[in-house]
């Protein structure tokens, strides 16, 4: 366990977990912030990433470094934002792309193309639907997302 997590959960714990926080605030931010492309929501993740290392520092020790413990919690409480936001946030990215398109003059429906978008969209899985919102809303390679997404 690092000196650092030791002096936390030893000495003044509330001087050195500001040490903490100091040293790996911006590689928090710089993950949840890749991946929503929000400076308000990746403050949020940075914030709410803190609160739970506080709360379970002691568990520690079941990981093996201190900065992959708190890139895993970063990690997952981005994709928990994902998952919860991205029906809401996709729907307006899409709706905005189609209200642009409709003004073409060309002879495509996009009502129902939006229509069977959305419908295809509800049969895909909660990994799917991750993997097509850091391709197509964050930009991110495939090789990128085959290493976020483990696969």
């Amino acid at each position: 366990m690092e000196k650092i997590v030791k002096k936390i959960l030893n000495e003044n714990g509330i001087e050195k977990f500001e040490e903490l926080v100091k040293k790996y605030e911006k590689m928090v931010y710089g993950i949840a912030y890749k991946f929503l492309n929000n400076k308000q929501d990746a403050e949020d993740i940075t914030q709410e990433t803190f609160l739970i290392i506080y709360r379970k520092i002691k568990n520690l020790r079941k990981y093996n470094s201190l900065t992959n413990w708190i890139y895993t919690i970063a990690l997952n409480l981005t994709r928990e934002y994902i998952r919860k936001n991205y029906n809401k946030k996709f729907s307006q990215i899409f709706e905005n792309s189609i209200s642009l398109k409709s003004q073409d003059t060309s002879s495509i429906d996009y009502e129902n193309l939006k229509e069977k978008i959305k419908n295809s969209l509800k049969k895909l899985s909660p990994h799917q639907k991750e993997a097509i919102e850091l391709k197509y809303l964050n930009g991110l390679k495939i090789k990128e997302i085959s290493r976020i997404m483990n696969c």
